[in-house]
């Protein structure tokens, strides 16, 4: 009994941190070359939603799954329509949409 309550501990560990590597990856981080540190502070709503989203990563996983995979309604910008630099995560459009 002991075994199999480690192994969903890890289980549970695991899934913690590859859901944070995976939302990292879905607001496209990549594309804008920055470190995902500087958008900690300027948008600490999204990554405290992000950070609750971590905790639960299962029953995200079954309403993304239920939904049908759709693309990630956010991403992470550099500068805005102006072309001022900014440092912040945007929502590109409504959550429902593909």
């Amino acid at each position: 009994m002991d075994s199999f309550a480690t192994f969903l501990g890890c289980t549970n560990l695991i899934g913690i941190l590859a859901s944070g590597l995976v939302y990292l990856h879905r607001a496209r981080f990549q594309e804008t070359g920055l470190n995902w540190r500087e958008f900690l502070l300027p948008n600490l709503p999204w990554m405290l939603m992000t950070l609750g989203k971590m905790l639960v990563w299962w029953a995200v996983l079954v309403v993304w799954l239920g939904r049908g995979m759709p693309t990630s309604p956010w991403r992470a910008v550099t500068e805005d329509a102006t072309g001022r630099e900014v440092r912040a995560i945007v929502r590109t459009r409504t959550a429902g949409a593909r």
